[in-house]
């Protein structure tokens, strides 16, 4: 459930979903109804914004929650609670616990733009890149600070390409050592440059440098 919910959570639209108290589903017909989300923490939990509550006779009474603060998403999971409220009250621990430690020291996001790469024969010359996702430590408060910081290399790209190509990797650097390599992407769609545009384009570069 940890691992889902931290794949879960790249999808800001199923944020938008969860984290949700109440609401009329199926408005403007006949059989519209009003639903109240079966996770109380969204409502009273400051940064709760998911994920799953469930239960079975055999499972118990479980959550799935994630809450953000400053920049710091934090996921717990509880399973075989006996009541609703235990599970409740176990997972504000947890999170109340995590809030109160730690922190992350944060190098990049995943809407960092990193700068432009050339799209040889491509529509769009062209392309902002950006890394795959967001790159950062967490780390107990009481440690000190990191040295952090990444170097870019990025490839040889020719249209066509599609939105999330990888263009190039990210090596991250903690305190001198590499520590991870995370994908370049770009975020658009580039069509291959038609044979006369491209001849326009490169006449008009000779002309007018």
């Amino acid at each position: 459930m940890a691992i889902i919910a931290k794949e879960l959570v790249k999808y800001d639209k199923i944020l938008k979903y969860t984290s949700t108290y109440e609401d009329y589903l199926r408005k403007d017909t006949d059989n519209s109804f009003w639903l109240v989300n079966t996770n109380k923490l969204v409502r009273y939990y400051q940064g709760v914004d998911g994920l799953k509550t469930g239960y079975t006779g055999e499972a118990g009474y479980c959550i799935t929650t994630t809450a953000k603060r400053n920049n710091m998403r934090l996921i717990t999971v509880i399973m075989g609670s006996q009541t609703s409220e235990i599970r409740n009250k176990e997972t504000t621990e947890m999170l109340d616990y995590g809030f109160a430690q730690y922190k992350l020291d944060s190098l990049l996001f995943r809407n960092s733009n990193l700068g432009e790469i050339k799209i040889n024969n491509g529509e769009k010359e062209k392309l902002d890149v950006f890394p795959e996702e967001d790159i950062t430590f967490l780390k107990k408060k009481t440690e000190k600070e990191d040295e952090l910081e990444y170097k870019l290399n990025l490839n040889n790209i020719s249209a066509p390409i599609k939105k999330n190509t990888k263009v190039g990797i990210i090596k991250v650097y903690k305190n001198g050592k590499k520590v991870k390599e995370v994908n370049a992407i770009v975020k658009e769609n580039v069509n291959k440059v038609k044979l006369l545009d491209l001849y326009i384009r490169n006449l008009s570069k000779i002309l007018f440098p």
